[in-house]
């Protein structure tokens, strides 16, 4: 009998089409996939920028290579610790027992004590002004002055007791009071940063000045309005002599000299400009020298940003929790050392990064005391004044 089992192992017709029909569904997804990113883009390009941002095109940023006062060295490198207490201590000021004091973003202000030695000794809370405390400096009465970026200007007596001194000024509000300095008399010269009332990267992109000068009068009680039209005001300090009072610009890398007394009394004029960061607070030592905390070194991308208002506007429709990369302060510490008359006399440097995201460098008793900020590294520092 023939054998009729046929074990061929053709496939029937039409086997293959699975398999292609499943292709066909991923290509269509992925197309349909890319027509949503492209239409997203589309639309994103087309809503409306929040800013209509200001050309300017920065000057060339100083070189670290190249000799000179900017010059990269290591002088910032072997910085001790003081305390960690505060993570960010913007500010940093000592009583007329050279006790240190300095706040923190959660409102806390610390004072640290030292020994006979002039080792630092355990820190302690001083007060908590339930904002944020930046500026800060003692008034001839023993009060802590308190500039508070929440709050306003603040008074804080010796037990801890806060009063608020100012935060409004010609019936409006005192949008974001960052840093301020004490003259003889009593007057306080505060900076109102910015009518944003905080830090964006959208008034970066904008480039517009949104920032004043304030004085407060501790004798009628009255705050006035000295400079407006700064970028991002910031850091303040008064000159020996009290005739010109200085207020950095941060955005502009820049510090901007406002006269108090002589023939040019009520006018202004940039100080010191081409910063090779963005300066924040300054202070003033012994000799009349102001020591300026470089934030952050500058960055080229912002630079470029500025050359093109589409791009600086298209950037500030992004969200801020996407930018906030974007500026971050380089792992680069930096301190520049200014003269009297504005001119660069040295800078001090941690190239390594160990510290950095510097806000403040203060002189006090053969050392040069360094605070940093949210974003930068942790804890009060110091390093010897020895050069």
């Amino acid at each position: 009998m023939p054998n009729t089992t046929d074990f061929s192992t053709k496939a029937p017709p039409g086997g293959n089409h699975p398999k292609r029909s499943t292709h066909k569904r991923i290509r269509r997804v992925g197309l349909s996939l890319l027509a949503l990113i492209l239409l997203g883009v589309i639309a994103f390009l087309l809503v409306p920028s929040p800013v209509e941002p200001a050309k300017w095109i920065a000057p060339t940023a100083p070189s670290f290579k190249e000799a000179g006062p900017w010059q990269e060295n290591n002088k910032l490198s072997s910085a001790q610790l003081v305390t960690d207490a505060p993570e960010s201590p913007e500010f940093i000021t000592f009583d007329k027992e050279g006790n240190l004091y300095t706040g923190d973003s959660d409102g806390k202000i610390y004072k640290v004590p030292f020994d006979a030695e002039g080792n630092p000794q355990e820190t302690q809370v001083f007060a908590d002004t339930k904002g944020t405390p930046n500026g800060l400096k003692f008034d001839d009465n023993g009060n802590l002055i308190v500039a508070d970026i929440k709050r306003g200007l603040l008074s804080v007596n010796p037990s801890g007791t806060i009063e608020v001194l100012a935060d409004q000024v010609d019936g409006k509000p005192i949008y974001l009071t960052n840093e301020l300095d004490i003259a003889e008399d009593g007057t306080i010269y505060f900076s109102d940063t910015s009518t944003y009332g905080r830090v964006m990267f959208k008034e970066m992109a904008e480039n517009k000045p949104h920032g004043r000068l304030l004085k407060y009068d501790p004798v009628t009680k009255q705050t006035t309005v000295l400079l407006e039209g700064l970028y991002f005001a910031n850091g303040v300090a008064l000159s020996s002599e009290e005739d010109f009072v200085l207020v950095a610009e941060s955005y502009h890398y820049q510090l901007t000299r406002y006269w108090l007394k002589g023939p040019k009394q009520g006018t202004s004029e940039i100080f010191a400009d081409n910063l090779a960061g963005f300066p924040d607070n300054i202070t003033r030592d012994e000799q009349g020298h102001f020591w300026v905390g470089i934030f952050t070194t500058r960055i080229s991308f912002v630079d470029q940003m500025h050359r093109s208002p589409w791009l600086a506007g298209t950037m500030a429709k992004l969200p801020e929790s996407l930018l906030s990369g974007a500026s971050a302060p380089v792992k680069h510490g930096l301190v520049a050392e200014i003269s009297p008359q504005g001119e660069l006399i040295e800078s001090w440097q941690d190239p390594e990064g160990s510290l950095y995201g510097v806000t403040t460098a203060v002189s006090h008793n053969g050392y040069l005391y360094i605070g940093t900020a949210p974003g930068g590294s942790k804890g009060v520092h110091r390093v010897p004044l020895t050069k």
